[in-house]
C-alpha cells in the first residue's frame, strides 16, 4: 500500500538529529512490511529552515515542510499531501489544525487514522486548567475531538485510551510506541565504560545519574538538583544533564549557586549520534515528569542498561510494567530511595532490555494501522470515502 505519516507538531517533537524519532521508527516498520511510505514532517517557519526531502532507505521518503501555527499546533496545507495514498496515520494528540486534513482524506478516499498519546493540553509553563489551556481544549473539543469520535483511533497507552473513551470516542485500540533499533547503537557493549566516562570528565567509581530531556518546566530539572542535594552524601554521586531549552541558563545558575559545579555537568544539546554514550556510561537514568506521554528517553535508558527511576505518568507506567531493575515512583522520595539503594545487577538490567525490545516494537503499531486501513477498504468497497464513519 501507499502510506503517509503526518506529524504537524512544531514543538520540537522528534527534532531532526537529536531524537530517535517516532514517525521515522514507524516508517521503517511499514517499509519492512512492503509498503511505500512518505512522512510529512512540520518544521517551524521562523526557524529559518528550508523545505527538504530525504530518502533514508528505498521506499521511505521524508518531507520536512515549513509550517505556521500556534505554539505546538502546526497548520500543514493539504497541497503537500499526495491524493493517492491508501492511508494516512497522524501523530495527532490534541493538535488543533486537523479537521482540514480529515476533510482532505474524505474527499480523496484516504483512510485517516489518528495516533494519540494525550488529548488535553500539556504545554510549557501551562497547567491543564489555565486560561490558555482552556482555550486550546475548547478548540480541540470543537474540531479535532469531533473527528476522533467518527473514526478508529490508535492510542499510545491505556491511559490515553481511557481518556479518549471518557470523551466519547468509541473506537480505540492501543499500540504502544516502539524502539527503532536501527537508530540505536547496537554494539555499545564493545566500548569501554571507563573511557566513555573520561571523555565527559567522570571517574570509574562515580555513581553517575543521567537526566536526558529538553529543559522545560514540566521535566523538572530544578527539582532534580534538589534531589541530588538530598542524596549526594549517600554514594559518590555525579549528575549529568543532557538537553537544551528555555530553562538551561537557570539550571546552570542553580548549579553554581549551590556550589555543585564539580558534581553536576550541564551538557546542553547532544547530537543523537552521541546520545548512546550518555546512557551507556551512566548507572541510573532519571525522569521526573508527571505528565510524560510516553518517554523515549526511558526506553533508551532501558535499552542501554541503565537503571531507570521515573515518576508515575502514562508513558512510564506503560513502559516499566514488569521490568525488573527499574522503578516507577509515586513521589520524589521514592526516586531518592531507589537511587541510594544497591544498584540492580547487570544481568537483571540486560534481561529487562531484551523484554523491552520484544514488547515495544513498531511492528505492533504498523499492523494496527494497516489492519484499520484494510478493514475500511473492505467495508467501503470503493463506494464511500475511506475517511468517513
Amino acid at each position: 500500500m501507499k502510506i503517509g505519516i503526518l506529524c504537524t507538531m512544531t514543538n520540537g517533537f522528534g527534532r531532526r538529529g537529536f531524537y530517535n524519532t517516532q514517525e521515522i521508527g514507524l516508517g521503517h516498520a511499514l517499509v519492512r512490511k512492503g509498503h511505500h511510505v512518505t512522512i510529512y514532517k512540520s518544521i517551524k517557519k521562523e526557524n529559518s529552515q528550508q523545505a527538504e526531502t530525504v530518502e533514508p532507505e528505498p521506499g521511505l521518503t521524508i518531507h520536512y515542510l515549513p509550517t505556521w501555527g500556534i505554539g505546538a499546533h502546526g497548520y500543514l496545507p493539504v497541497k503537500y499531501l499526495e491524493k493517492d495514498m491508501d492511508g494516512l496515520v497522524c501523530f495527532s494528540d490534541n493538535q488543533l489544525f486537523l479537521p482540514h486534513i480529515v476533510r482532505f482524506c474524505q474527499k480523496n478516499n484516504v483512510c485517516f487514522v489518528p495516533y494519540v498519546g494525550i488529548t488535553f493540553s500539556h504545554h510549557i509553563g501551562m497547567s491543564t486548567t489555565g486560561p490558555r489551556a482552556k482555550i486550546i481544549n475548547m478548540m480541540f473539543a470543537a474540531g479535532t475531538l469531533r473527528c476522533y469520535k467518527k473514526i478508529p483511533v490508535i492510542a499510545k497507552t491505556y491511559g490515553a485510551k481511557k481518556e479518549l473513551e471518557e470523551l466519547g470516542v468509541r473506537d480505540v485500540i492501543v499500540a504502544p510506541v516502539g524502539l527503532d533499533t536501527s537508530a540505536l547503537k547496537s554494539d555499545y557493549k564493545k566500548y569501554d565504560k571507563v573511557k566513555l566516562r573520561a571523555e565527559y570528565g567522570f571517574a570509574e567509581k562515580d555513581v553517575l545519574l543521567c537526566f536526558v530531556s529538553r529543559m522545560i518546566p514540566e521535566k523538572r530539572h530544578l527539582d532534580m538538583i534538589e534531589i541530588f542535594c538530598h542524596i549526594r552524601g549517600k554514594k559518590r554521586f555525579k549528575l549529568l544533564f543532557a538537553g537544551d531549552g528555555p530553562l538551561q541558563q537557570e539550571v546552570e545558575e542553580r548549579v553554581v549557586e549551590y556550589g555543585l559545579s564539580d558534581d553536576i555537568k550541564v551538557l546542553g544539546r547532544v547530537p543523537y549520534a552521541d546520545i548512546w554514550k550518555i546512557y551507556a556510561m551512566s548507572d541510573y537514568s532519571v525522569n521526573l515528569c508527571t505528565c510524560e506521554i510516553f518517554g523515549m528517553a526511558i526506553m533508551e535508558g532501558i535499552y542501554y542498561g541503565t537503571s531507570v527511576a521515573a515518576r508515575k505518568a502514562p508513558g512510564p507506567s506503560t513502559i516499566l510494567e514488569g521490568l525488573a531493575g527499574h522503578r516507577l515512583c509515586e513521589n520524589d522520595r521514592q526516586v531518592e530511595e531507589w537511587l541510594i539503594a544497591p544498584c540492580p545487577e547487570k544481568k537483571t538490567l540486560e534481561e529487562s532490555a531484551r523484554k523491552a525490545v520484544q514488547k515495544f516494537s513498531w511492528d505492533r503499531c504498523a499492523d494496527a494501522f494497516t489492519e484499520i486501513v484494510m478493514a475500511r477498504k473492505q467495508r467501503n468497497d470503493g463506494k464511500t470515502p475511506a475517511g468517513t464513519p
